[in-house]
């Protein structure tokens, strides 16, 4: 995957993300509503730091839920950084500081007392290295919250390519025990998972879907306009003339702790 191709992706659909990404707004709700659950009040002067903030969805729920604390919030992505300022603006009397920042690379290196991050995990190309990384930038009692994309996500798709042995271009997920693994590092886990189901009138209507909140192709290969075509006819024929696309995601959540 190309870090480039991933932040101008996230860029160019950063306008229309608030509105269509149904998933990651789910999840982000989840997600802060255990964060609160398992974390109902933090010390004076807190630390967060939030990796792939997007446009806001899990941003928004922690400033109203820690209006006193001091955020760093980062994200690959420059527009979906302005998007998420300019639409947390007003929320929250913390210190609040916004950065690009690509957690493959780099992670600010103070300390916090809450990591936290919603459905950006599986855009990392080495989990068990940021999960590594994660750790150090924690204080003694500190926590990770996040969730991700795991497999079987678009599984149904997925075969379709492998069917028409044509390469299928999106990141390569995890599964729920390769997640797992990479994060025994932390002495304290607590790991759960959902499936959340979405429909579409078309396989076109799909891949047009996921282009448009940026999280199509990462890498620089592109899908011919033919096998484009043949893609779209076969996956259309699974679900039979007139029926609707059924998309498929795998949601995993994480709580780890140095110690708890």
């Amino acid at each position: 995957m190309s870090s480039k191709i991933i932040a101008d992706n996230f860029s160019r659909g950063a306008d229309l993300y608030d509105e269509s990404a149904r998933c990651q707004g789910h999840a982000a709700k989840t997600l802060a509503g255990m964060i609160f659950k398992d974390c109902p009040a933090l010390p004076r002067n807190a630390r967060i730091l939030e990796l792939g903030c997007g446009t806001g969805f899990l941003t928004e729920r922690m400033f109203n839920m820690y209006p006193s604390a001091s955020f760093t919030v980062t994200d690959i992505s420059r527009k979906m950084i302005e998007r998420c300022k300019a639409k947390t603006d007003g929320i929250g009397a913390g210190n609040k500081d916004f950065m690009i920042c690509d957690f493959d690379l780099k992670i600010p290196r103070d300390k916090f007392d809450l990591v936290v991050s919603s459905t950006a995990f599986q855009w990392s190309s080495d989990l068990s290295r940021l999960a590594s990384g994660i750790k150090e930038r924690l204080r003694p009692g500190g926590k990770l919250f996040f969730s991700i994309l795991a497999e079987p996500t678009f599984h149904e798709l997925k075969e379709t390519f492998k069917a028409l042995d044509i390469s299928y271009p999106g990141p390569r997920l995890m599964t729920e025990s390769e997640i797992r693994k990479a994060f025994c590092i932390f002495k304290a886990r607590t790991f759960s998972g959902e499936t959340w189901c979405e429909t579409y009138k078309s396989t076109s209507a799909f891949l047009r879907h996921i282009n448009s909140i940026g999280a199509g192709n990462p890498t620089e290969k592109r899908i011919g306009t033919g096998n484009l075509r043949r893609i779209i006819a076969a996956h259309n024929s699974k679900s039979g003339h007139g029926h609707d696309i059924e998309a498929v995601y795998r949601i995993e959540y994480g709580m780890l702790g140095k110690q708890w």
